[in-house]
């Protein structure tokens, strides 16, 4: 069956975001998922034959506002925390950084009994929507040549922004499986590499 309507194919170019200044950033939080991911240790062992899996967490991070050196608003750019391991543990470093996101978006400490009873899926999408803030660091990817826009601390919001709208939301919403899977951590979608945390058992008090 021939095309009958009258279509015109344009070329589409892949988008290029620079990224983010180094700084503190308000942000909401757009999206959470969970996946499957072989663990540090399976990973190492090169003996192992049936590899381990576990699951880790991606959290999706809109800024509300900023600036660059340009003087361009950076409302509405991403930042990824992916690899985040779906447990609360307290390492030779302190909390983790589920811990460190979790108590920032809540504005306080995870109680005892929340603690005891562990975060599940609903918990984690209560979180959707909530805002604090971030302090960023660049990094070179692994493969060089590119530098990525990386979460490294946590802090609780101040005061409250103005929530995303709908359209900003849905302009920050990574559309299908394909573009997801182009996200390979600047701070946008496409042309993204998510820093992976390698995860030290050692670091593991159990």
């Amino acid at each position: 069956m021939a095309i009958t309507e009258k279509i015109t194919i344009i070329k589409e170019e892949s988008k290029q975001y620079p990224p983010l200044p180094e700084n503190f950033y308000q942000i909401e939080l757009l999206d959470v998922n969970a996946k499957q991911a072989e663990t540090y240790g399976s990973k190492k062992n090169k003996d192992t034959k049936e590899k381990e899996y576990e699951t880790i967490l991606a959290f999706q991070y809109t800024l509300l506002g900023g600036k660059n050196k340009e003087g361009e608003d950076l409302r509405g750019r991403n930042v990824w925390d992916n690899f985040v391991p779906a447990m609360l543990y307290v390492g030779k470093k302190g909390k983790n950084k589920l811990y460190k996101i979790v108590e920032a978006l809540l504005d306080r400490e995870l109680t005892q009994e929340e603690e005891a009873m562990g975060i599940d899926q609903d918990f984690l999408n209560e979180l959707i929507g909530r805002q604090m803030r971030i302090g960023t660091e660049n990094k070179e990817g692994k493969t060089g040549g590119n530098v990525f826009t990386n979460a490294e601390s946590y802090y609780p919001a101040e005061t409250q922004l103005e929530s995303l709208t709908d359209e900003e939301k849905d302009k920050a919403t990574v559309k299908n499986k394909k573009e997801d899977e182009a996200k390979t951590g600047t701070s946008d979608v496409g042309g993204i590499e998510y820093p992976e945390e390698e995860i030290n058992p050692d670091d593991v008090p159990f």
